[in-house]
């Protein structure tokens, strides 16, 4: 397939006393795109007690706000698909306005529930190579 896209509409509460997404909030609108990409791929969010995947690093080039009311498209690719982590970019397009607003990248990494690193499942591994034609 290549990449998954996401529609959302700015909500009041993303706002700050501008009408303007709050820079924090990019990170939350990532992460629902993130919840709807891997029910679309039928794996739970909180796929099972034995793995999560923790974000370890975070980052995000602002270009254009996003505001109340307006159409954002984010779309999901994967960047780096290791043994234990994934490297997401997120392009956050404000569809309203015809510009990119963010270019973020989230690392996550697979760990155990006493929070040591383990191997992604062999099974998420092929489900997102050949989703993301990796």
């Amino acid at each position: 397939m290549g990449n998954f896209i996401y529609k959302y509409r700015v909500a009041w509460v993303d706002t700050d006393n501008l009408g303007v997404v709050h820079f924090s909030n990019y990170f939350r609108i990532c992460e629902r795109a993130e919840e709807e990409f891997m029910n679309s791929i039928n794996i739970p969010f909180d796929a099972t007690n034995s793995i999560s995947m923790p974000r370890v690093k975070a980052e995000c080039n602002y270009k254009f706000p996003l505001r109340f009311n307006e159409i954002a498209e984010v779309t999901i690719n994967v960047k780096e698909l290791g043994k234990k982590h994934i490297k997401y970019e997120y392009q956050i397009y404000n569809s309203t306005q015809g510009r990119i607003s963010a270019i973020c990248e989230i690392v996550v990494v697979a760990i155990d529930k006493n929070f040591k690193s383990i191997s992604i499942p062999e099974e998420i591994i092929k489900i997102y190579k050949n989703y993301f034609n990796l």
